[in-house]
């Protein structure tokens, strides 16, 4: 078997020839038709998995038109981080003369795989991917033979990337923290297991180190990144004995989940507990406070994942890799604060 991802395409002649059947029973496999025997239809099915083998009868469907398509593959569109970016998205890849077409992951490596498949049936001309945490192998060898966009995550798929410096939004937010003076400080964040979850949760961490302080595990909670995950991690750790001065949160679906948990708690802001959300600025407004902010540039890098793209496909040659990192900003406002005496609540 070929794993070169410059190999030609699978073709079902290949198939047959490989499993020693007839191309007409390949065929009849890859169509659903139910006169093959179930045990031959799940070992052809099977090996065309395996070698990568992607039905074109989207394909042929969408041959007749003009415009050219562009996948962009996320974990969950309801994530704030994601919209805002699918949305200008949408629009600069529009504006040259391509089309999105929206696929939804859940972080589920199966719905991934599947969604994949779709794109690659329907002959996207490029894929913007936010990879899983558990990317199969059989996702990797989809986008092997595709123009592949890494965007905000990174597992090793393109050496084409849009992301945020993660790492030096964190490292900034926790100086501020420890400059107001604060030395219980908790961190929910994404899980590790994802790029950007990693290098959040390494910033935090690099720079109370580099203070000579650490961060307890204790206060380290590492989750899907959901408003409801958030909401219970907040309830748990702020209901708990040993109470942070400050929390820092490394999502924005978990930060809506923290700072509503943290409203019902009836904890006081900045009295009792500093807090730093993540994700756009403008429900932080909404909230009395208005609470702390590191803004990702979400808009932004959906732009440039556009143009980025664009610029891929209407070049005949292989464009030289691109990287793009762009910088998050800490907007401070009044939610953080210099710890007190009610800091630590009994």
């Amino acid at each position: 078997m070929h794993s070169d991802a410059s190999a030609a395409p699978v073709r079902i002649v290949d198939l047959a020839n490989e499993l020693d059947l007839s191309i007409a029973t390949i065929s009849r496999v890859l169509n659903d038709s139910p006169a093959v025997r179930p045990e031959v239809a799940e070992r052809v099915r099977t090996h065309a998995l395996t070698r990568g083998y992607v039905a074109n009868r989207l394909a042929r469907s969408l041959r007749s038109r003009t415009r050219s398509f562009v996948g962009f593959l996320v974990p969950a569109i309801e994530n704030l981080a994601y919209s805002i970016a699918a949305d200008a998205c949408a629009q600069y890849v529009s504006r040259s003369g391509h089309q999105l077409i929206l696929a939804i992951s859940g972080d589920d490596p199966e719905l991934e795989f599947n969604a994949l498949r779709s794109l690659a049936e329907a002959r996207v001309g490029a894929v913007i991917v936010a990879p899983s945490p558990s990317m199969t192998a059989g996702s990797r060898k989809l986008l092997a033979g595709m123009s592949v966009l890494e965007f905000n995550r990174t597992a090793g798929l393109s050496k084409n990337m849009v992301l945020c410096d993660e790492r030096a939004a964190f490292i900034e937010a926790a100086r501020h923290l420890l400059d107001l003076g604060h030395e219980s400080i908790a961190y929910i964040g994404t899980t590790d297991a994802v790029s950007n979850g990693r290098e959040r949760l390494e910033g935090v961490r690099e720079e109370l180190e580099r203070r000579g302080k650490q961060l307890r595990q204790t206060h380290i909670r590492l989750l899907p990144p959901t408003e409801g995950d958030g909401y219970q991690a907040a309830q748990e750790l702020l209901s708990g004995p040993d109470l942070p001065t400050a929390l820092l949160v490394g999502s924005s679906s978990l930060s809506m989940g923290v700072a509503r948990a943290v409203r019902e708690l009836g904890i006081k802001v900045p009295e009792e507990l500093s807090l730093i959300v993540y994700g756009d600025s403008q429900w932080g407004q909404l909230f009395s406070p208005q609470l702390t902010t590191i803004m990702a540039p979400y808009r932004e890098m959906g732009e440039s994942a556009a143009n980025l793209v664009a610029s891929i496909l209407s070049k005949d040659e292989k464009e030289p890799a691109q990287v793009v990192r762009m910088h998050a900003e800490l907007l401070l406002r009044g939610s953080t604060a210099q710890p007190t005496n009610m800091s630590r609540r009994t």
